[in-house]
């Protein structure tokens, strides 16, 4: 039953996308997802590894230099605005969270370095960063950590190398298990796919549960 319908599915992509490589990397592309879709996705369609694991990591990585440029600034203009004030507000607050778990310091100061010289904290906050990224789980992926890396005010380049090598482990991880476990990859395809729409589902109702403060909004502004 699962291979008929992860058949039908991959089918039906290809015949839209032409090319196994762009339906690999534009579903690597999707937030939540990522890699840890593409990669299976593209053992199902019976790429090599390497391939699996090149078309997976540039689909999921192309889009990060833009993210840590836009992602931030977007959600902060959604906390202001009437009608999305509640989704903007959720999602800074999801990712400052976030981004103090990842120096594992909730006191850290979010402050930019100078450009000059990283400190220790700017060294542990790029580390923190990566380590983020390279762990896939759902939601700490490259969205999620380009995020991260704003709220943490890492310089541009620093925040980019951490999130694209951290894409780059977490990529890799995924290519083994998918490797090890090949027999089985409907079945992974399918968990991932469920995993990432109760990830989903999840972060819906706590939006809508969420309750914007004037603290909150000092926050973004």
């Amino acid at each position: 039953m699962a291979n008929q319908i992860i058949s039908t599915i991959l089918e039906f992509l290809q015949s839209v996308f032409i090319l196994e490589p762009i339906v690999v990397m534009l579903i690597a592309i999707l937030p939540i997802v990522e890699a840890r879709m593409a990669i299976p996705i593209a053992f199902s369609y019976n790429l090599s590894v390497f391939e699996s694991w090149l078309y997976s990591y540039i689909g999921s990585t192309i889009i990060a230099p833009l993210l840590l440029l836009v992602l931030i600034p977007f959600i902060k203009w959604l906390s202001k605005t009437k009608l999305f004030r509640k989704i903007g507000s959720a999602l800074y607050e999801k990712f400052e969270n976030k981004a103090k778990s990842a120096v594992k310091d909730k006191k850290t100061n979010l402050v930019e370095y100078d450009g000059k010289k990283m400190s220790k904290t700017d060294w542990k906050k790029a580390i923190g960063v990566f380590i983020f990224v390279a762990i896939p789980l759902p939601l700490t992926g490259v969205w999620t950590g380009c995020a991260v890396a704003s709220i943490l005010k890492l310089k541009y380049p620093v925040a980019l190398g951490a999130v694209a090598l951290g894409n780059a482990v977490a990529s890799g991880i995924i290519l083994l298990l998918s490797v090890f476990f090949a027999p089985y990859i409907d079945y992974i395809i399918l968990a991932i796919a469920a995993i990432a729409t109760i990830a989903l589902i999840v972060l819906i109702v706590k939006i809508a549960l969420h309750n914007p403060t004037n603290e909150n909004n000092a926050k973004t502004e």
